[in-house]
Protein backbone atom coordinates (compact mmCIF):
# COMPACT_ATOMS: atom_id res chain seq x y z
CA UNK A 1 0.00 0.00 0.00
CA UNK A 2 3.10 2.21 0.39
CA UNK A 3 4.32 2.10 -3.22
CA UNK A 4 0.69 2.75 -4.29
CA UNK A 5 0.04 6.21 -1.98
CA UNK A 6 3.58 7.35 -3.14
CA UNK A 7 2.31 6.46 -6.52
CA UNK A 8 -0.98 8.41 -6.00
CA UNK A 9 0.78 11.74 -4.28
CA UNK A 10 3.60 11.58 -7.05
CA UNK A 11 1.95 11.47 -10.33
CA UNK A 12 -1.63 12.36 -8.96
CA UNK A 13 -3.57 9.40 -9.81
CA UNK A 14 -3.53 5.83 -9.60
CA UNK A 15 -4.88 3.23 -12.32
CA UNK A 16 -5.56 -0.43 -10.58
CA UNK A 17 -5.41 -3.30 -12.99
CA UNK A 18 -6.78 -6.84 -13.23
CA UNK A 19 -9.43 -5.83 -11.05
CA UNK A 20 -12.98 -5.84 -11.22
CA UNK A 21 -15.22 -2.65 -11.20
CA UNK A 22 -16.22 -3.24 -7.86
CA UNK A 23 -12.67 -3.83 -6.77
CA UNK A 24 -11.45 -1.47 -7.94
CA UNK A 25 -13.99 0.84 -6.53
CA UNK A 26 -13.11 -0.67 -2.92
CA UNK A 27 -9.87 -0.19 -3.89
CA UNK A 28 -9.40 3.10 -4.77
CA UNK A 29 -11.66 4.50 -2.13
CA UNK A 30 -9.11 2.96 0.90
CA UNK A 31 -6.18 4.50 -0.78
CA UNK A 32 -7.71 7.57 -0.74
CA UNK A 33 -7.90 7.48 2.59
CA UNK A 34 -4.95 6.00 3.39
CA UNK A 35 -2.98 8.64 1.14
CA UNK A 36 -5.09 11.53 2.93
CA UNK A 37 -4.50 10.28 6.43
CA UNK A 38 -0.72 9.86 5.56
CA UNK A 39 -0.31 13.40 4.21
CA UNK A 40 -2.34 14.81 7.78
CA UNK A 41 0.64 12.56 9.22
CA UNK A 42 3.08 14.86 7.57
CA UNK A 43 1.12 18.28 8.15
CA UNK A 44 0.00 18.00 4.24
CA UNK A 45 -3.25 19.01 3.71
CA UNK A 46 -4.50 17.36 0.00
CA UNK A 47 -7.53 16.08 -1.03
CA UNK A 48 -7.80 12.65 -2.38
CA UNK A 49 -11.49 11.36 -4.26
CA UNK A 50 -11.90 8.45 -6.57
CA UNK A 51 -13.07 9.07 -10.17
CA UNK A 52 -14.24 6.30 -12.80
CA UNK A 53 -13.55 6.01 -16.32
CA UNK A 54 -15.46 5.47 -19.18
CA UNK A 55 -15.74 1.69 -18.89
CA UNK A 56 -16.50 1.79 -15.14
CA UNK A 57 -13.57 1.01 -13.49
CA UNK A 58 -11.99 3.69 -10.54
CA UNK A 59 -8.86 5.23 -10.08
CA UNK A 60 -7.66 6.77 -6.93
CA UNK A 61 -7.02 10.87 -8.03
CA UNK A 62 -5.55 13.88 -6.05
CA UNK A 63 -8.29 16.50 -6.39
CA UNK A 64 -6.83 19.64 -4.43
Amino acid sequence: MKDEIRRLQKDGEFRFEGLTREESRNRAEKLAKAARKDDLKNGIDCEYGIARDAFGYYRAVVIG
